[in-house]
Formats: C-alpha cells, sequence, structure tokens
C-alpha cells in the first residue's frame, strides 16, 4: 500500500515530480507566432521600487484599457478578483482594466461565441485542461523573454509546462485547485461515520460504498452523494482512474491507453454507484447541481471544490466539514487538478499592457494575496513550502494543501497536454449514459472511449 507523508516541504517536492512528465506534452506540432511590443521596449511590469520620475511621467498619459475576461466560482472567488484589481489600479494608474465577467457555467461558450466573431478581450483566464486548442490555432501572446526569469524559476513545473508551447512561454500558470469529500456533519455524526484524519487514512473504495449505503437508509435520502463532475468537466472524475494505476496516454504521450483492467475497476465503481442510486443522476454535460443538493440535505456528501468553502458556510453554516480522498484498491490516493492560467491575445492592441497585468497577477506577492482571499492554491514552490494565511477556513484550506501531495504526476502531465481538451470532450459524452440514467456498461464506456480517442489523436 501506497502511504503518504504530507509535509509543506514533501509537497513541494513531490509537486515539483510533475515536470518529469509533463514536459513531454510541449514538444507537440506547430509553433507560436511572435507578437512584439512597441519598439522592442521590454514589457514586464514595472519594479514595485520604479523610480518617481518615470511615475510622475506616466501619469500624464492618458490610460490605456484592456479587457480581462474571467469568471466567479464562488463568493471568495470574487472577492480575490475584487481585491486585486482594485490593487492593480492603485499600482498602475497607467492601465484601465475593463472587467467582463461571465458565468462560470457558459464561459466557454460565451467566449468561444466572441472568438468566432473575432472579438477577442485582451487577457482570458482560461482551464489548464482546455488550453489546447488554444496552443494549436497559435493565438497566445508570445511572452517569452518579457517575464523576468526570476519569476519563472518558483513556478510548479507542471504548471509552467501547462502554459508552454514549443518552447516558447503563451501564458502564465495563475493558482491550482483540487476536491476534496464535504460531508454534512450532523449526518455523518447521527450515522457514527468514521471522519479521516489524513490522506493514508482515507476510506477505501469498499467502505465508501458502505457509508453511502447506510447514509442513504439512515436519512431516507434519494442519493447518498455527487460531485462537481457536470458540465464537460469529465476530467474531474479521472483521479479515480489514476489512484488505481490507469492513465489516458501510454507513457509515449501519443498512445491512447485508457481501455486497461485498472481503468475498467474504476469505472465499474461508478456503474455500481449508478444501478444503487448512490450517487445523485447529474451528468458530466449537465449543469452543476452538486453543492445545491448537498446544501439542501438532500444528500450526505459531495466531491467539491477548495473554491466552495465560502458557498457551503453561506447556505448550511456550521453543518459542514472537509475530509480526504478514498483510497483505490492498490492503496492509493488521488485528487483533481484544478485551477486556471492566464494569457493575452496574440493579436491585442495593448500588449504591453496586458502582459504587465499577467505578470502582475501571477507575481509571488499578489499570487499569495489572490489565493488567500479566493481560497485557491498557489502554484509557487516557495509559497506552498511557507504556507499560507487564509482569510477564512484555515483548518479546511489546510486540508486542501495536503490533499495536493497526492496528485499524480502522470495525469497532471496527461490533462496539460495539447489534445487533452479533446480527449476530455470525448470522455464527458461518453460518460454521460452511465452517470446518467445506467444505459451503458462500464465496458462500453471505455471501448468507445478507446476508439474515439484514438481517431482524435490520428488528426
Amino acid at each position: 500500500m501506497f502511504k503518504y507523508k504530507l509535509s509543506r516541504a514533501w509537497l513541494a517536492i513531490l509537486i515539483c515530480l510533475f515536470v518529469v512528465a509533463a514536459s513531454a506534452c510541449a514538444g507537440s506540432a506547430g509553433s507560436t507566432g511572435s507578437a512584439g511590443g512597441s519598439g522592442g521596449t521590454t514589457a514586464s511590469v514595472p519594479a514595485q521600487s520604479e523610480t518617481k520620475a518615470s511615475s510622475e511621467e506616466s501619469s500624464t498619459k492618458e490610460p490605456v484599457s484592456i479587457e480581462v475576461t474571467y469568471w466567479e466560482s464562488s463568493t471568495s472567488d470574487k472577492a480575490g478578483w475584487d481585491y486585486m484589481f482594485n490593487k492593480f489600479a492603485k499600482d498602475h494608474p497607467e492601465i484601465k482594466l475593463v472587467p467582463q465577467v461571465y458565468p462560470s457555467t457558459t464561459y466557454t461558450q460565451q467566449l468561444d461565441t466572441r472568438i468566432a466573431a473575432n472579438d477577442w478581450p485582451d487577457v482570458i483566464r482560461y482551464t489548464y485542461q482546455r488550453l489546447g486548442k488554444f496552443k494549436e490555432s497559435e493565438v497566445m501572446l508570445d511572452l517569452t523573454g518579457k517575464i523576468p526569469e526570476e519569476n519563472l524559476s518558483d513556478l510548479v513545473p507542471a504548471y509552467r509546462s501547462a502554459l508552454t508551447y514549443n518552447g516558447k512561454l503563451v501564458g502564465m500558470p495563475h493558482h491550482t485547485d483540487t476536491i476534496a469529500i464535504y460531508y454534512n456533519k450532523r449526518m455523518f455524526e447521527e450515522s457514527g461515520i468514521r471522519i479521516p484524519q489524513n490522506a493514508n487514512d482515507g476510506w477505501t473504495w469498499d467502505e465508501l460504498n458502505e457509508i453511502a449505503r447506510k447514509l442513504k437508509a439512515d436519512h431516507g435520502l434519494d442519493y447518498a452523494f455527487a460531485g462537481i463532475w457536470e458540465n464537460g468537466s469529465g476530467y474531474r472524475y479521472l483521479p479515480f482512474l489514476y489512484a488505481n494505476g490507469a492513465s489516458v496516454l501510454g507513457e509515449d504521450m501519443n498512445s491512447i491507453a485508457i481501455n486497461s483492467p485498472q481503468a475498467l475497476e474504476a469505472t465499474k465503481l461508478y456503474e455500481t454507484w449508478r444501478k444503487e442510486n448512490l450517487v445523485a443522476k447529474t451528468g458530466f454535460t449537465q449543469e452543476p447541481q452538486c453543492n445545491m443538493l448537498f446544501v439542501a440535505e438532500k444528500i450526505a456528501f459531495s466531491f467539491s471544490g477548495s473554491w466552495h468553502c465560502s458557498y457551503m458556510e453561506e447556505n448550511m453554516p456550521g453543518n459542514w466539514g472537509v475530509t480526504y480522498m478514498p483510497k483505490s484498491p492498490i492503496g492509493k490516493t488521488g485528487s483533481d487538478m484544478g485551477g486556471n492560467g492566464l494569457f493575452a491575445y496574440k493579436g491585442t492592441k495593448e500588449p504591453d499592457a496586458s502582459i504587465t497585468f499577467i505578470e502582475y497577477m501571477t507575481s509571488k506577492e499578489n499570487m499569495k494575496e489572490f489565493c488567500e482571499q479566493s481560497n485557491f492554491i498557489p502554484v509557487r514552490t516557495s509559497l506552498i513550502e511557507e504556507g499560507l494565511t487564509y482569510s477564512s477556513f484555515q483548518k479546511e484550506m489546510d486540508t486542501f494543501l495536503d490533499i495536493v501531495a497526492t496528485i499524480d504526476p502522470k495525469m497532471a502531465a496527461d490533462e496539460t497536454s495539447t489534445r487533452f481538451q479533446q480527449l476530455n470532450v470525448i470522455y464527458s459524452e461518453e460518460m454521460d449514459p452511465l452517470a446518467i440514467d445506467g444505459s451503458v456498461s462500464a465496458d462500453q464506456v471505455l471501448a468507445n472511449c478507446e476508439n474515439r480517442m484514438k481517431e482524435a489523436m490520428a488528426e
């Protein structure tokens, strides 16, 4: 059985191992064109100690405007963006930020509609797993040489690799997040359920099933639990596969390996949940319902994200807790690799200002403050080692920081590969029939995924 000794230093060491597998993702075909600044001048953020003369000079100019597109997934997420926007406005009066916020559930669709009309924002927040289409179409502003090396060397390698294409830096990682089990304190106490105290203490898959059955029966529930696997985010279920020794891609990063005995065992777990109505009928392409069911006490626990703490407390104050992910039959645990990066559109009319904003948001100091406000996890090794002082939910966020140490390096590499967005769409679509009504078997899901994914990789 695998055992995890969790500490901040060990977390930093383990998460840095992602680069071994993730570096294979950066060499796919194509190249990102360079979009220069003005007159060959540097586009990096002025140092905090910039001279008074240069500050006075910039204050006499009309500010340039850049549009920043993002979503707010929770109250704390909004608080983080509001805080940083206000701080940036004070530090950089020469740049006017024009925020454009879309709902998280329709963000990609609304952005795609704008892009189809060639109406690009200047700076875009986007999930690591879905960056492949922008890389391959060469629409990301080349940041190579425009971000000081001292701001790059501290980044966790896997996330830096996710924003690298053909050796060029095409964006900056901003933060990460992960999922854990949120549980209803009253229901768990009344049913006498043991709460795991660390990653190695997590329930086994068999224990998880028995706990779900007991909670469902004890509290007259239609379903025992749910998960944030909806809205095309099938990759959030992949930790179960990787915890059992399976993977989507082979070691060569070009072959499809998803149809394996280890993947089948993990997928049959979901098949059991569906047959016994242990999991709520929310499909991978439906609107998120998991957290609403949880706070309404229609389910006893949920697989939800670190950024959801504020939502839980607002809607069921004092009656929720966070615990660790379950362990697979091989004794290994794991969790979701979440989070987002920032990149600028190659055709932006304000490349210098766009780069200034991206570097500002991803600097050590500002990454720390954003994560502490938003309940996210930083992607700088030094910050992970030092730890963060969160504005709220310190105990719960410490648990999430521990869970990050269990993320599988191969999963990180697969999910940040150039073609992963296409593979995730296929996986989401094939899992829907199993997740919603059980109309297909686990064997069929993996066979269909294998065939379609091979075709996608061959395109």
